[in-house]
């Protein structure tokens, strides 16, 4: 199924609300057509119905609901995606002389496992992983690095993302969030028991 025909959840809603808030705020629309585009929201059903109302609002880097295939290329610069976004099987990320961020915390997976490849030539990727994620570096790296923070997960069937690609004198590296400890379970308990 293409992920225009995915249905919207009420979190997906609210985030181009939000844009659409903002942009009566800044004046871009004024009450009728927020009032109009908003009914469009409230109504949508699909993920498909959502971009097209905040399309002429934000550049497409900053829209709350990405659904087009596009690389994440950072050449000579600075270039990050993050937010709600659907993660298409053989995304590519490439940095040349540059850094790429790809937050893939709220993305919306096509498959439980997800290939991805990552080039870093003179540059830095940077992706952040939900926890739960499964993590796979392969490829290969010259003077450079490729590195993760996310380890096995507890979950019996995982998601899973593989990373191919190089790095030539260049960086690539995985995050995921850091696991509580001994001690910070303690105090989430103690603090549970306090408020309950």
């Amino acid at each position: 199924m293409s992920p225009e025909r995915l249905r919207a959840s009420d979190t997906d809603r609210e985030r181009v609300l939000k844009a659409l808030r903002d942009a009566v705020a800044d004046g871009r629309l004024d009450l009728e057509e927020f009032e109009e585009r908003s009914s469009l929201v409230h109504g949508a059903r699909t993920l498909g119905e959502l971009p097209g109302v905040t399309a002429d609002l934000l550049p497409p880097d900053r829209q709350p609901i990405r659904l087009d295939r596009q690389p994440v290329l950072g050449v000579f610069g600075n270039v990050r995606r993050g937010g709600r976004w659907v993660a298409y099987p053989g995304e590519q990320a490439v940095a040349f002389v540059g850094r790429v961020e790809v937050d893939m915390r709220e993305a919306l997976l096509m498959r439980n496992h997800h290939r991805m490849t990552v080039t870093a030539v003179l540059g830095r990727v940077e992706i952040d992983v939900p926890e739960g994620v499964e993590v796979r570096l392969n490829g290969w790296s010259f003077l450079g690095r490729r590195t993760t923070t996310a380890r096995r997960s507890e979950l019996s069937h995982p998601p899973v993302l593989e990373i191919d690609g190089f790095s030539l004198l260049g960086v690539v590296r995985v995050r995921a969030p850091r696991r509580r400890g001994l001690l910070g379970r303690l105090r989430r308990e103690r603090r549970r028991g306090i408020g309950a």
